[in-house]
């Protein structure tokens, strides 16, 4: 099971530079799996990565 984030918390946190944890990432894709995420809140995180980039790490656990 998944920590629990917010979707603006994890947004904020990529949003700002920072690198997203793996416990955001897992959250983020079941959350936005499950609806609870809004394709609006998914297309906000799509822009700050757009903008700030993701390390290694983090494209390893998107994908």
């Amino acid at each position: 099971m998944t920590e629990a984030h917010d979707a603006v918390e994890v947004i904020i946190a990529k949003r700002d530079g920072g690198d997203l944890t793996d416990s955001q990432i897992d959250w983020v894709v079941d959350a936005y799996t499950r609806g609870t995420v809004t394709d609006e809140q998914m297309s906000a995180l799509a822009m700050a990565i757009l903008l700030n980039g993701m390390d290694r790490r983090e494209i390893a656990r998107w994908t």
